[in-house]
């Protein structure tokens, strides 16, 4: 598939699907975490896994709890089952299902995709921060005022969210922000 390698949780108590899987997913270059049969010990490695594959029923339990902690960790995973769409509970109805029995190519491309937005959305995030703290270090010769100051101005950018804009209009909007806060509080209250 020609992509970064990912580890991949694989959930599912069918040992023959299982196994299937598993094989694939290296066959594409990934590597597998598991698979797991048992809803505790997937929980236990589910944070090891960048991506992950969930059959809903393993054995007399469902993968709920664990694509909860994965929905926590921010780790995309999608949904291998035969169950239909409506028997999953409200907050799942949204995700990524495919019916069994499915290769693994088509999840892992999903999955993938998913990833690399993930991964875009936290490198735009991160990069914002790195350029309110650099202007705010050119703005003030006191690296603790400098932080001090991109503080303040999180803070007042969460206190005024605006929702649906793009990295780099958020990038100018903190950035304009960060001027008005060192404007309005001047160096002596960031001392």
């Amino acid at each position: 598939m020609n992509q970064e390698s990912l580890r991949v949780l694989v959930v599912e108590d069918d040992y023959f699907m299982a196994e299937r899987l598993a094989d694939e997913i290296r066959g594409f270059g990934d590597e597998v975490v598991g698979p797991f049969a048992d809803i505790h010990q997937a929980l236990g490695n589910a944070r090891e896994a960048h991506i992950a594959i969930l059959d809903v029923r393993i054995r007399d339990h469902q993968s709920f709890p664990v694509a909860d902690l994965l929905i926590s960790c921010d780790v995309p995973f999608v949904f291998l089952t035969g169950y239909d769409r409506e028997l999953f509970p409200p907050r799942f109805r949204t995700q990524h299902i495919y019916l069994k029995p499915s290769h693994a190519r088509p999840l892992l491309r999903d999955l993938h995709i998913q990833h690399a937005e993930a991964s875009q959305r936290h490198d735009g995030m991160e990069a914002v921060v790195i350029r309110l703290i650099a202007r705010a270090r050119a703005l003030l010769c006191d690296a603790g005022a400098a932080e001090r100051l991109v503080e303040a101005t999180l803070l007042r950018a969460i206190a005024e969210t605006e929702s649906g804009a793009t990295s780099e209009q958020l990038a100018e909007w903190l950035l304009g922000l960060l001027e008005d806060e060192f404007r309005q509080r001047g160096l002596r209250s960031l001392q």
